[in-house]
């Protein structure tokens, strides 16, 4: 994957995280780029110590590590719907998301995330603002509400978009 053109979107499972996905995506085929998607766990059996792990062995960490590994295979799937461009790279990283994403996204086009929006406000939580302050990067943050399909390739890039409100 060529860096110049690289999309990296952050993925947790959210309702947000897939709509920065499937901008990702969308982007990257108007522009013949690729999006790395990248999910970041952290293994708390550490923390919690034998005993939970003998009384539930779902929680050790390489089957949680499993559990999350599936979980963005369906997610980019879900997201691709069919669709076999762009190239994609899907990548599941134990650490601190808002290390590991800006080490990720480092030299590419973009990193791509989504808010905690409610209500119609764009609300940052604190790993996208770290994310944010980190990356050495362009970083986009893609807000509730907004229609992924409305700017796609058939129309105007998201980048072309223009402000009513700004212009």
């Amino acid at each position: 994957m060529t860096a110049s053109k690289l999309f990296v979107v952050g993925v947790d499972g959210s309702e947000a995280s897939r709509r920065a996905l499937k901008w990702a995506l969308a982007e990257a085929r108007v522009r013949g780029g690729s999006v790395s998607a990248v999910m970041v766990w952290q293994s708390r059996s550490v923390l919690a110590g034998p005993a939970p792990l003998m009384m539930n062995p779902r929680l050790a960490p390489h089957e949680v590590r499993d559990q999350h590994w599936k979980e963005l295979k369906r997610i980019v799937a879900e997201c691709l719907a069919g669709a076999s461009t762009p190239e994609l790279q899907e990548s599941l990283v134990e650490g601190h998301p808002e290390e590991v994403l800006a080490e990720k996204a480092a030299g590419a086009a973009m990193l791509v995330l989504g808010d905690r929006g409610h209500g119609g406000h764009a609300r940052l939580g604190s790993t996208t603002l770290r994310c944010i302050h980190n990356a050495r990067c362009p970083v986009l943050i893609i807000p509730a509400g907004f229609e992924i399909g409305k700017f796609g390739p058939d129309t105007a890039r998201a980048s072309e978009v223009v402000d009513p409100v700004l212009g």
